[in-house]
Formats: C-alpha cells, sequence, structure tokens
C-alpha cells in the first residue's frame, strides 16, 4: 500500500459497520466532545456516529465559541459547529467524555487549564471516558493515567511511562472507567467498547471497582531511583509526602520506603480502587511527577496490587 493510499483504507476501515452483538442503548446519556483545532477529523466524525446511532445526545465543547477545524490525515479538513463554549460546560450535565486525536488538538487543550480541570472532573466522578491515538494527552495531563493500561499512539509511549501508565498495543484497551485505541484504524473496536462502557453510570463503574477489592483492599507499590547526588532530595520529598497522604481519607495506610543506596519506594493500601484512583490523581503523584525528572533518574514504575490477606493494628 502506498502512502498516498493509506489515509483511504484507514477511513474505509474506520467507517466498517459493527459486527456481533446489537449497540447498547445510550438513549438520555449526555456525552461530551472535548476538541480545539487540528482533532483528527475520522477519530470524532466515526465515534460520534456510533453514539448518535445508539441514542446518545453528543455536544462538541470547545474553548472555540463558534466552529473547530478538523486535520484530515495531512491537510486542514472541515469545520464542525461548537455546541456549547467550554467556559460554559460543566462535566456534571454530562454521564460521559470523548477526547479525539490529532496531534495539534490535544496539544493545545492540554495548555489551558480550563480544559484540563473539565477533564478532570470526569475522572474524579468515576465516569466514562474514551481516548484515541494522542487524545491520551489530555488523560494524562487531567491526572487519569496513573496506574492504568492505555493504548495509544506508538510517540506517546514515553509520556505514558512518565505518568506512571503502561502503554498497550492493543486495538483497544478497557481499564475501569477509561477505554483507549492507538489509531484511526482501530476506531470500529473502540467504537465497540465505547458505546459499552458509555451505556454504565458512574455509580456502576464505582460499586465494580468496590468489588474488585473488598477482599482485603488494594494496594500500590512505586520503585523510585535517585539521580547520583539526589538521594537526600528523594528521601527528603517522601518524608514530606506524610502530610499530604494523611488528608487522604481513602488511604488506608502509607509507607515511604528507602530500599538501596540510590532506591526508594512507596507502598500504599486502599479499602478499594476508587481510593486508589484518587490518590493516583492526588497532591503525591502530583508532586512526584513534577519533580521526577530532576531527581529520577528513569520513571517510576508504579505496581497496582490486589491484597489478598493482612494484619493491621
Amino acid at each position: 500500500m502506498t502512502e498516498q493510499q493509506k489515509p483511504e483504507q484507514q477511513q474505509k476501515q474506520a467507517q466498517q459497520p459493527q459486527q456481533g452483538a446489537e449497540a447498547p442503548n445510550l438513549k438520555g446519556k449526555r456525552i461530551a466532545i472535548l476538541v480545539t483545532d487540528g482533532f483528527e477529523q475520522v477519530e470524532l466524525v466515526e465515534p460520534r456516529k456510533a453514539l448518535d446511532a445508539a441514542g446518545a445526545q453528543t455536544q462538541v465543547v470547545s474553548p472555540k465559541r463558534d466552529t473547530v477545524r478538523g486535520w484530515k490525515h495531512t491537510d486542514w479538513g472541515e469545520h464542525f459547529k461548537v455546541d456549547l463554549p467550554l467556559e460554559q460546560a460543566k462535566a456534571e450535565q454530562f454521564d460521559a467524555l470523548l477526547l479525539p486525536g490529532g496531534v495539534m488538538n490535544p496539544d493545545a487543550l492540554r495548555m489551558q487549564p480550563q480544559a484540563v480541570g473539565f477533564a478532570a472532573a470526569f475522572f474524579e466522578a468515576s465516569k466514562p471516558v474514551a481516548s484515541i491515538c494522542h487524545g491520551p494527552w489530555m488523560v494524562i495531563e487531567a491526572g487519569g493515567a496513573a496506574g492504568r493500561r492505555i493504548a495509544a499512539w506508538p510517540s506517546l509511549r514515553t509520556d505514558l511511562l512518565n505518568a506512571g501508565a503502561e502503554w498497550v498495543d492493543e486495538e483497544v484497551c478497557v481499564d475501569g472507567n477509561l477505554v483507549t485505541s492507538r489509531q484511526p484504524e482501530d476506531i470500529p473496536a473502540f467504537n465497540r467498547e465505547m458505546q459499552k462502557l458509555f451505556a454504565r453510570s458512574a455509580e456502576e463503574l464505582k460499586q465494580e471497582a468496590a468489588e474488585a477489592g473488598e477482599d482485603a483492599g488494594v494496594a500500590l507499590f512505586v520503585r523510585l531511583e535517585a539521580k547520583p547526588g539526589r538521594e537526600q532530595e528523594v528521601e527528603n520529598l517522601l518524608r514530606g509526602g506524610l502530610p499530604m497522604v494523611e488528608a487522604e481519607p481513602e488511604t488506608t495506610s502509607w509507607y515511604g520506603m528507602r530500599l538501596g543506596d540510590s532506591t526508594f519506594g512507596i507502598f500504599d493500601t486502599f479499602p478499594d480502587d476508587n481510593g486508589r484512583q484518587a490518590h493516583l490523581a492526588g497532591r503525591v503523584a502530583q508532586e512526584l511527577q513534577q519533580r521526577g525528572p530532576d531527581l529520577f533518574s528513569r520513571p517510576p514504575v508504579i505496581e497496582r496490587i490486589d491484597v489478598l490477606a493482612c494484619k493491621l493494628p
């Protein structure tokens, strides 16, 4: 296949009809589609068609007030009406969020605090979120990536690793309230899983997470490797993290540890995955992410653990 033929092939694959079981009924569901200029056009158009066909009410939300313009493979695409300016939008108005990709679109959005706050509110409320291609840049910025398995365009692999996520080379990946895919060719699978996820409520997703960890809770283990000469700063950072964690009601226990001359660790436990996700979006995680490039020789390694049994005081 020539380079010129690839965009047409991607478009055909994205428009292939869904096979198998009938799509979930999304009647009454309100879906926000957060974009600005430069979104990959097919990554908005085709998922929106699938959502509309299932009965959802979709609205394009944007920092732009009138129209936004798509990017079509290698050049500018069409203009699309903005249904709701971002300054008027509230996450509580919607049941789920769609984050299309394109390079320019999420890169511009992640620089706008109002857009980041809007996306973050969906993660904080455990509402369903779908993101494709470069869209996970916004997932990272909104604090929703740490501890997750995320499918995205391969160039995001290091960004996701630095944010504490695992990049996966899969056509679609569902992790709790988040569904992700790598590229336009994955849109049929992306649409299928997005419809399933968006049919579920935040309450259902919270309950499922709680049931998954109801035996003895869940935990995190984070391994940190200090840069030469920065060991004392890392130790100070961990000691200073305790007051932050004490303000987290859903963090059952938290340990900052020194495992070797330059190796440090964090082990913490939670009653359920909701508490764990809240911690991953909390102040300690933000501090590690912000100071990590200066203090650590490699990105923190975050492992999610299911606690099978424990003894507490």
